[in-house]
């Protein structure tokens, strides 16, 4: 199974591989860099040391590089080793390491979103750090949720190097102006449709495509109480919409809900093709009124700093009928099978998850027990966290394509919601049946 998922990746991805292979690509920054920022081809490994190739998908020019690249010096200087690091946004950075993983020719190290965690596994291009992690003295200070999530079984294959929960972040200078209240549910947003007319600007936003939107579905379904794959009694997963009319009857609102947002201007009709890149663009540069985000978006008070001043945070809108819930992140770092380099990636690894790295480049959202601020972007996330949910620890790639697409059928192609919920629920037990992931009961 895990050569036949394999040979299929290694096909519908080969346009490439050949980029991946050679440790580069179309990144978002000038290339693979060393800590130093030269490029790969001006920068000679420390012949006393080792040279880690370490993939990131920060934004370039933002707060978590600047502080980071410096903390990557003191790692070279204190180990003797060489970083050298490429960029590339969380999409382009799946592909390329399924690729590279494939044909054994993976970075050491590299950042992951935790949907990866059952995928890599299941490919098993992962290195299992039970060993390692367990002897490390530093692993008391995370959180036990934090732990768990790094976790497939009782196998640890994850460092974790940030941790993040959603709110709804409100410019409140731009709602004051509208005369509009923070919106506690979904009826609440919908009572916006002047708020454009008031303000020029859209109240809210959705990230219809890339790795954002299946996590902001994943929420408003969980809102609505609804799982998209049941733990089953034979230890695998199931959706199970379709069995329980009731079930099917709560997804379908939450299309409709989606459908509303754009059928009456609370959202930016041109919102269907965008991803996260736009979104949290919007809301930092105040075209946007009110987006579902992440304290990620702390650093960009630094560059747009007038737009940013007057953010405040928020729970996220729920149906009336429904409950609170937000989505819970631990992002972790992988090493790969393939790495000749596991020592020294490990140590890196465990540098940046360190006390010291954390406060300098996540302080207001670090997977840390004993790293924290008074900020809004930590306490007022944190305030959040017993309504957090994750991921079902299956194999994601499948699922939340069609998670994906789901939305992209009501919002382009007009299926209508029923329809849209009867779909997703058949697409996401084709895809865990692919997997042998499939409960038959």
């Amino acid at each position: 199974m895990k050569m036949k998922r394999l040979l299929s990746v290694l096909i519908s991805l080969s346009l490439v591989a050949a980029l991946a292979a050679c440790g580069s690509g179309n990144t978002a920054s000038s290339g693979t860099q060393s800590a130093a920022g030269s490029t790969t081809a001006g920068t000679a490994a420390k012949s006393e040391g080792k040279t880690i190739e370490y993939w990131v998908s920060w934004t370039p020019g933002a707060d978590t590089e600047k502080a980071s690249l410096p903390m990557f010096k003191e790692w070279e200087q204190k180990t003797g080793n060489t970083i050298n690091y490429s960029v590339a946004t969380y999409d382009m950075l799946h592909d390329k390491l399924v690729t590279a993983g494939a044909a054994g020719n993976a970075p050491d190290l590299a950042w992951a979103l935790p949907e990866w965690v059952g995928e890599f596994n299941n490919m098993d291009l992962v290195v299992n750090l039970t060993d390692k992690f367990n002897a490390w003295n530093d692993k008391s200070n995370l959180y036990d949720s934090v732990v768990k999530s790094m976790k497939v079984g009782d196998k640890v294959i994850g460092i974790p190097y940030e941790m993040t929960l959603r709110a709804l972040l409100v410019h409140a200078d731009t709602n004051s102006s509208a005369g509009a209240d923070v919106p506690k549910t979904w009826d609440d947003l919908m009572k916006l449709g002047d708020y454009k007319q008031k303000t020029g600007k859209y109240p809210y936003g959705i990230a219809a495509t890339g790795v954002r939107s299946p996590q902001e579905l994943l929420v408003y379904l969980a809102q609505k109480d609804l799982e998209i794959a049941t733990l089953q009694a034979d230890g695998k997963y199931k959706n199970t919409w379709k069995d329980n009319p009731d079930q099917l009857k709560k997804a379908a609102e939450v299309f409709q809900f989606y459908k509303d947002l754009i059928d009456k201007g609370i959202v930016d009709p041109n919102s269907k093709t965008w991803g996260w890149e736009e979104t949290d663009e919007n809301f930092a540069t105040g075209i946007t009124g009110m987006y579902v985000s992440g304290n990620w978006l702390a650093e960009r008070e630094s560059t747009n700093a007038n737009t940013m001043k007057d953010v405040q945070i928020a729970p996220i809108p729920y149906p009336s009928n429904g409950k609170a819930a937000t989505y819970m992140e631990v992002k972790p770092m992988f090493i790969f099978n393939s790495s000749k380099n596991q020592d020294e990636a490990f140590d890196l690894a465990t540098f940046v998850a360190s006390k010291e790295f954390q406060e300098a480049a996540f302080k207001d959202r670090s997977p840390r027990s004993d790293v924290s601020t008074d900020s809004k972007w930590c306490k007022d996330f944190k305030a959040l966290a017993n309504d957090g949910i994750i991921f079902p620890p299956v194999t994601l790639g499948g699922v939340t394509k069609a998670m994906i697409d789901s939305v992209a059928k009501v919002l382009h192609d007009g299926m209508s919601p029923t329809d849209a919920a009867s779909w997703l629920s058949d697409q996401i037990n084709a895809s865990l049946k692919d997997t042998n992931e499939l409960s038959e009961k």
